[in-house]
Parts: structure tokens; sequence; C-alpha cells
């Protein structure tokens, strides 16, 4: 877990994110050499996937869920298979479950949000922390459990409490539109003028691969 904190901020700062919530994490992505592409994947179980092609490793996101919370984490979860994964074999609950963490902390870095979560189910402290990090109230909580903010049994009665207000459905403060690929015609019409840098150096990839494996 530590190393793929380590991992997530590494990231951040070969690619010049400042603290605090990352803007917009496709225009990030698109930035920095990968093709995003928006289509409805018709499944429950695959909200996004992505292809690691050396040039420009592709990440296709679902628009059957229109939601901007999530968007922005599967975009991170489908980075961190890029960087971390390559050509394993996806799918695998480890595999899964390193991807879950990796977008955690890139998108809710330890050190920036860490004093900021509560030590309670404060929901309208957990409503304002949605609008700024524009995650959603299930990552929020989630965060706030693995930093050690609030203890499992807390985390649960959370859950509980969300589940019976319909909220892991349809969480409150809804925070607009997902956001939106800008790039992918300058890859089609142009592919040698596009970004060229790949997700990350190699040696960060051998590192992190090792880290995995560890």
């Amino acid at each position: 877990m530590a190393e793929i904190e380590q991992t997530a901020a590494r990231v951040r700062a070969l690619w010049g994110v400042s603290r605090g919530p990352v803007p917009n994490v496709v225009e990030l992505l698109e930035a920095h050499g990968v093709a995003v592409i928006r289509l409805p994947l018709d499944s429950a179980d695959v909200d996004a996937f992505s292809l690691p092609f050396a040039d420009h490793p592709v990440v296709v996101l679902g628009t059957d869920k229109n939601d901007r919370a999530r968007s922005r984490f599967d975009a991170t979860h489908e980075l961190a298979h890029l960087v971390m994964h390559g050509e394993q074999i996806w799918g695998v609950k480890e595999v899964e479950t390193q991807a879950h963490q990796f977008a955690a902390a890139f998108l809710m870095p330890a050190d920036d949000i860490h004093d900021q979560l509560p030590t309670t189910v404060d929901w309208s402290t957990l409503f304002e922390l949605k609008r700024f990090w524009q995650v959603s109230l299930a990552a929020l909580l989630m965060r706030a459990r693995t930093l050690g903010r609030i203890s499992d049994s807390t985390y649960l009665t959370a859950i509980k409490a969300a589940s019976a207000r319909g909220w892991r459905r349809v969480e409150p403060v809804p925070l607009g539109r997902p956001e939106q690929p800008a790039r992918l015609l300058d890859y089609l019409a142009s592919p040698e003028s596009s970004p060229a840098r790949a997700v990350l150096p190699p040696q960060i990839i051998e590192s992190i691969g090792t880290a995995s494996a560890a």
C-alpha cells in the first residue's frame, strides 16, 4: 500500500500536478499522450478499460453512468493499470485493488486531504469535500478509512446509512457532466503531431512493477 501511495505521488510530480484536486483528469491524460474515448459499454460489470499501446495508450470510459466523480475515478484507475500493470492480465482481484488504491491516492493525496477528512460521519463536511475534490462520497469514506481518520465500524455505519438513503445508487451533490475528451480527432487526423510522450519513463514503470510484485 505504501509503495502505491508513493507511486501515485511520483506520477503527479512527474506530470507537474500541483497540490490539491486534479482539475481535469481526462485533459491530464490527453496532455501526456493517452488517447481517451467515451463510449456506451452496455455492461454492468465494465465501467472503463484501457489498452497499453506503446506509442499512445488508450483509455475507454463508459458513458452509461453519466457520473463525473465516478468517471474521474475510472480514468485514474485505468491510468494505474497503464503505469503499474502494463500487459498483465487485468480483472484479477489483487490487480484491481492496486488500481483502486492508486486512483484514490492520485485523486486524494494523503498529505493534502488527511486533515480535511472528518473523524465521524459528518455528511455536510463530506458534501463539501465531494465538491472540492470532485470525487464520490464512497471514495471519500474509503479514503478516510484507509488513512485512519475513521474506524472500520464507523465506515460500515456510514455505508449502511448511505445505502438506506439510496445514495449507493445515486449520490447527492451532483458534480455535473463527466469530463470529455478533446483531442481524439487530433490523434486520428494527425498522429505524428499528437503528444508523443509515453505514459511514464521506462525506469518508473520497472520500479512500480517491482513494488507491485512484492
